[in-house]
């Protein structure tokens, strides 16, 4: 691993929640340095004391909104005498489910804020970092929905297609530099977590407050089962350890949601509308 980035921190966002807490631990047990981030100061501490346990050399947090661009530099000023950021993970995402010409402008832009600009503003603060240290790796975390596009969920799926593009245009643009930093999209399927609420709670929503009806409420059953039954969030932290060794842009802890994106292009070519996968 150390081969691959070096000694220098593991910045990552959204620490706070399941899969951060398993990416910190797991980085951690490396005995690497963590820069960790999230709004929610608690989940913060809960997840350094892990990954100390674990065996990083050392924890720093701050406590912040991933969607602020100031919290990305502070991040990156949280590295300064560490060397720089070796390895960055936007993970901080929200997901609030609704019917798209329904759901409350605000909401709308909550989620953009989060889930695009958060990875934007990540990828402006830790690529110049990493190119003036001359190595480094940087991850952003879309989804399945990046991939494909379940109904319900309009903000969340548009926000994390525009992630994939993000990143992969950013691979290209440091391909064509000749540059040894690497960026990779991370594409989870299922993964069990508690999102829906936190998403809620994220925003002052009490969840027991928050009703849908109709065809809306179906979707979000049926989200909620998904992930309910879904994959452990060490699924998502091994396979992110595996992209920094290989170095690979494509990282999709279940592999089988590339075969939902192959149909999906298969009925583009085809001419046929696309599938609901939900």
């Amino acid at each position: 691993m150390r081969a691959a980035v070096g000694d220098g921190p593991v910045v990552i966002t959204g620490a706070g929640g399941t899969i951060g807490t398993a990416f910190a631990v797991t980085f951690g047990a490396l005995g690497l340095p963590l820069v960790l981030g999230d709004y929610d100061d608690m989940g913060l501490a809960v997840t350094g004391a892990q990954a100390m346990a674990a065996g990083a050399s050392q924890v720093r947090t701050v406590q912040g909104d991933a969607a602020d661009p100031e919290v990305a530099e502070i991040l990156v000023d949280a590295c300064a005498d560490l060397g720089g950021p070796s390895v960055a993970i936007f993970n901080a995402g929200i997901c609030v489910p609704g019917l798209t010409w329904e759901q409350p402008l605000e909401l709308w832009q909550r989620q953009v804020d989060v889930d695009y600009w958060g990875p934007v503003h990540g990828v402006r603060a830790m690529v110049p970092a990493m190119l003036e240290r001359g190595a480094g790796h940087v991850f952003a975390v879309s989804s399945g929905a990046g991939l494909v596009a379940p109904p319900g969920m309009g903000a969340y799926v548009s926000s994390k297609h525009a992630v994939v593009g993000l990143m992969e245009s950013l691979h290209h643009e440091l391909a064509r530099l000749g540059s040894p930093v690497r960026a990779s999209v991370v594409c989870p399927g299922n993964v069990f977590t508690n999102i829906a609420d936190n998403s809620l709670l994220s925003l002052n929503i009490d969840p027991e407050d928050f009703e849908l009806d109709g065809v809306a409420a179906e979707v979000d059953a049926a989200s909620r089962a998904g992930v309910d039954a879904g994959a452990p969030a060490q699924t998502v932290a091994d396979a992110v350890v595996e992209a920094v060794l290989d170095g690979r842009f494509w990282v999709l802890p279940q592999p089988e949601l590339a075969l939902g994106a192959l149909d999906r292009y298969q009925r583009l070519a085809d001419g046929r509308p696309p599938a609901d996968l939900l």
